[in-house]
């Protein structure tokens, strides 16, 4: 797969929707990208602020190698942290309404925060997502995926997931190559019942859109690759 050099090619734009400032991130499909997850709030009332690099670095290993999440979680004061990362994005084009957050600097590596998700002390103990368990995600996002572009999905019974992020996580050599590879990937994932997993060449763009809802339904697979609900 070709590299994509991040800081060359994205472009930022401005345009607007539904009265709100859509600010657009182009050329990042393939980049590479790291989370921190910290959670604060009481043990009924928990919330993680995601923290993200994109727009700030590509998680350089050696930054990442550092974190800690004990360490961090007594330096944040936090009930919890938890690392999640590296990820590779998955569409063409990120937009975001949500207010621009400044950079924090978490043990040496520049991050935003981009997202809240509500956790429950369960999710806590358990440490990880649970494959195929749908979260509720809060952002204000539009993601895009160009007409000719392969996207990923996983169909339930009841929705259409898409392909936003592939994981170095539990499979640190996995690459998008191995995402089509529907051997590879129906060894390594245990779907559902009446689950299954395809791939398709997309005829005209793709669109997920959180901006009305400020909501984003999110999945994992065993390979903790992550999808949005589509429909």
């Amino acid at each position: 797969m070709k590299k994509i050099h991040f800081l060359s090619v994205v472009l930022l734009l401005s345009i607007h929707v539904t009265g709100q400032e859509l600010k657009m991130m182009a050329g990042v499909r393939g980049t590479r990208y790291c989370e921190i997850l910290v959670v604060t709030g009481g043990l009924t009332d928990l919330t993680a602020t995601v923290y993200n690099t994109l727009g700030c670095n590509k998680c350089p290993e050696d930054k990442w190698q550092k974190q800690e999440a004990e360490k961090l979680k007594k330096e944040l004061n936090a009930q919890a942290v938890f690392l999640n990362g590296p990820r590779y994005f998955m569409m063409d084009k990120i937009g975001q309404t949500n207010a621009e957050s400044p950079k924090t600097n978490i043990n040496g590596l520049e991050m935003k925060a981009r997202a809240t998700v509500k956790l429950s002390l369960s999710d806590i103990l358990k440490g990880k997502a649970k494959p195929y368990e749908e979260r509720t995600v809060t952002r204000s996002t539009e993601y895009v995926f160009r007409k000719g572009s392969m996207v990923y999905e996983l169909i339930s019974p009841d929705h259409i997931y898409i392909m936003q992020s592939y994981a170095q996580i539990s499979e640190p050599t996995l690459t998008e190559a191995n995402l089509g590879d529907m051997s590879f990937m129906g060894t390594r994932n245990k779907l559902p019942k009446g689950w299954s997993y395809t791939k398709v060449e997309l005829a005209e763009d793709l669109i997920l859109s959180t901006v009305e809802t400020k909501q984003a339904f999110v999945i994992q697979d065993d390979l903790q690759n992550s999808y949005q609900r589509m429909k």
